[in-house]
């Protein structure tokens, strides 16, 4: 009798054991694992002669899907920071085929004297309350190194990646109109690691009410000492004002630039992030890899891990291997992973974006 009665609080101590050795171990208890499904060949969004790139998808109250992508016409690696321009889509279900309605975000009228006067891309769009938040990265084409002495950015003749900002625009329908703000959502620091280049803002709301923003980062090129990163900062409101933490998180010991394009949300009490494992550092290979945290500033691997790598599952086959599968956006239906918006390269200089069928499955780990 007196063993039996000691059973209950030995159990509850095997309970905490447990779940301390699981996070020592960089695992979780319980975790739901995300199935990427076949992809339908009308699961597509190309437009002839540009380049398409990055995605983000909302659904509003009448189940119409609004997609936010990004295109310009040029190089995949350089122009993108000169001529981008955010344009919206719209299909009566997620996996589309999506029909553009018009540019949302282009060149303002300032042009270079704007901080986003040249350049909008790699759009991120959510609805908190009554309101769509589309977060984006503009550019103006200037060095923040020689700014005029009223504040304005001098325009670069060749430009520069390093005139990188975070935005905002605020709507009550996805459809518009869109209101962007003037200034910056975040802006560089003075100094240290985000001094050079802010941009790829993810942004999802906690259980505490706080908004929580993820965005990569730099300060310099890795082949002058600076490295690329990523980090965090709270705000109470969609808009801002954003503290920032001064904390790189997802950093790897031997990369100055080791994931990029981060998409968080809330799950299950705890944050998620998929992001692009750029040279494999992390995962071994180049490829979409998950991580979560409960305070979004310490992560741990999630299991499974690797989400996808570079390739294609096409509905009736083949498995295509691509060249990039980056910008991964998640559109979450009741909470929960279904569809994956993902930017693709294919040899040939094809770029379009692919939407991804997804099948969330809880277990206990």
């Amino acid at each position: 009798m007196g063993n039996s009665k000691c059973w209950p609080s030995r159990c509850i101590w095997s309970c905490i054991l447990l779940a301390m050795l699981c996070t020592v171990c960089g695992t979780s208890m319980a975790s739901s694992e995300i199935q990427l499904l076949p992809v339908p060949r009308t699961s597509v969004l190309s437009e002839p002669g540009l380049i398409v790139w990055g995605a983000s998808m909302v659904q509003d109250d009448d189940g119409v899907c609004h997609l936010f992508y990004c295109r310009w016409k040029g190089r995949l690696v350089r122009d993108w920071y000169m001529r981008s321009e955010i344009v919206h889509a719209t299909a009566p279900s997620p996996g589309g085929p999506y029909t553009p309605q018009g540019v949302v975000l282009t060149k303002r009228p300032e042009g270079a004297d704007a901080w986003d006067g040249l350049s909008s891309y790699n759009p991120t769009v959510v609805r908190f309350g009554d309101k769509y938040y589309l977060y984006y990265t503009g550019c103006n084409g200037a060095n923040r190194r020689i700014r005029r002495e009223d504040g304005s950015f001098k325009s670069s003749p060749n430009g520069t990646a390093l005139a990188q900002r975070v935005g905002v625009a605020v709507a009550d329908h996805p459809a518009g109109p869109w209101k962007r703000m003037d200034e910056p959502l975040v802006d560089l620091s003075d100094d240290g690691f985000d001094s050079q280049m802010v941009c790829n803002p993810s942004v999802t709301q906690g259980s505490d009410g706080r908004f929580l923003m993820v965005y990569k980062c730099s300060d310099g090129s890795p082949k002058t000492g600076g490295g690329i990163y990523l980090t965090v900062a709270f705000s109470d409101h969609p808009t801002g004002p954003f503290k920032k933490t001064g904390t790189k998180i997802l950093s790897h010991p031997d990369s100055a630039f080791a994931v990029e394009d981060p998409f968080v949300w809330w799950e299950d009490g705890r944050y998620r992030i998929v992001v692009d494992d750029q040279h494999g550092d992390f995962s071994g290979e180049k490829g979409l890899i998950l991580f979560e945290s409960e305070d979004g500033l310490d992560w741990r691997k999630s299991d499974p891990f690797v989400l996808s790598r570079c390739q294609i599952d096409w509905e009736g086959g083949p498995l295509e291997k691509t060249h990039h599968l980056e910008r991964p956006q998640i559109w979450l239906k009741d909470g929960k992973p279904a569809m994956l918006f993902a930017a693709i390269a294919r040899e040939g200089n094809e770029y379009f974006n692919v939407h991804i069928p997804l099948q969330a499955v809880s277990s206990e780990k």
